[in-house]
């Protein structure tokens, strides 16, 4: 599965729950947060599937505002590995 088919997929569960974000500045509050798990897991040697779980969830919250913000990560990432090729 790619990002967007992960995004679509992820977009749909949150319409049936009814749990979309609000605005722009929610989603990148959750973002935040979500990388604030991830540190702590490292911080406190956290089993590696909590971790993982963690890095999930950033995926998630990053996904929700790629939706929102109508980008395709697919392509943002590609174009900036382009760019950083050329440093």
């Amino acid at each position: 599965m790619n990002l967007e088919e992960l995004k679509n997929k992820q977009i749909e569960q949150m319409t049936e729950k009814e749990c979309l974000p609000k605005d722009v500045i929610e989603a990148v509050l959750h973002l935040v947060e979500e990388v604030g798990e991830v540190c702590e897991a490292v911080r406190k040697k956290l089993p590696q599937e909590r971790l993982e779980d963690e890095i999930a969830d950033i995926l998630w919250q990053l996904n929700k505002l790629c939706w929102m913000d109508k980008i395709d990560l697919e392509n943002a990432f590609l174009r900036k590995l382009k760019k950083n090729a050329s440093r």
